[in-house]
């Protein structure tokens, strides 16, 4: 028998590493003196750690080399092929995602290019900045902070999503440059259609206020410029939504009025959190505002 520390300069190592192995049962001492807890080893025990280490060092799990340590050589060399096979196939997965890393990103970008496109050639009726308390002279802000929220939201949606579905009322695409193709072609005629970008082939459910909880209302106003700076502070960590209920001579036409409200608020508060804009028609010949969020 040897001491601990005899044993680890027999095998190259620390004495910590022999605690170790002692105390996830890997390999354990002949012999713990009970009197001082001294541990002992036999000389030939450094096999087994010379396997340990070598098992080890080839990224097998302490459970897989538990179960080898008994093996003879000839079932140990042929865990190390199965290991290298996995390795290997893993490799190739490696090489296959690299590949195809710089043409799924080229379609991302183009996907979420065509969509801010999309979206921002909406905003064309620049009147209704009064509206919303802003001038000419803040459009091209307007449309940058704008175009990087987009952005910002197309990236995280998207990037959650392992495959991606355009549907366009019963027109399904699943093929990324396909979706950004079909994107890139939609006109303001498309504005009647339904239109998803999801991660299914199953239309979205539709805006449902019962999901959020209601942070501040504001009932019968003329203007939206009368209340938008009264509007609190949007906290990080939740979705917010911004939900109108507009009498007819007010119900917006195209999406003018949901961009430039996102585009004011965006100028204000100038904070990172996620932003929606749902309109609906009043029920009572007035205008009605409620800022709703949830997690």
């Amino acid at each position: 028998m040897m001491t601990i520390k005899a044993f680890a300069r027999l095998c190259a190592c620390n004495t910590q590493t022999l605690r170790y192995y002692d105390r996830i049962d890997l390999l354990k001492p002949i012999r713990v003196d009970p009197w001082s807890g001294y541990r002992y080893y036999a000389s030939a025990q450094a096999v087994d750690f010379v396997k340990i280490k070598n098992l080890q060092a080839a990224d097998f799990s302490i459970d897989e080399i538990k179960a080898l340590l008994p093996c003879s050589d000839q079932q140990i060399y042929e865990a190390f092929a199965r290991k290298i096979e996995e390795q290997n196939q893993k490799l190739e997965r490696i090489r296959e995602i690299q590949q195809s890393y710089l043409k799924e990103k080229t379609s991302m970008e183009k996907i979420i290019q065509s969509m801010s496109d999309f979206i921002l050639g909406q905003m064309n009726d620049v009147a209704a900045l009064k509206e919303f308390a802003m001038e000419p002279e803040d459009v091209p802000r307007l449309v940058e902070q704008l175009r990087e929220y987009f952005a910002r939201e197309f990236q995280r949606d998207l990037s959650s999503s392992e495959s991606l579905t355009l549907r366009v009322n019963d027109e399904i695409i699943n093929d990324p440059d396909q979706i950004a193709d079909r994107i890139a072609s939609f006109t303001a005629d498309n504005l009647s259609d339904t239109i998803t970008l999801n991660d299914s082939d199953e239309p979205e459910e539709d805006f449902s206020p019962a999901q959020y909880e209601t942070v501040w209302e504001k009932q019968g106003w003329s203007h939206v410029y009368e209340f938008i700076d009264e509007i609190p502070e949007m906290e990080g960590g939740w979705e917010y939504c911004f939900l109108f209920h507009l009498t007819e001579d007010r119900y917006p036409r195209d999406l003018s009025f949901p961009l430039y409200m996102l585009g004011a608020m965006t100028l204000r508060k100038r904070t990172a959190v996620t932003m929606g804009c749902s309109i609906d028609h009043s029920t009572d010949g007035e205008n009605h505002f409620a800022l709703l969020r949830r997690r």
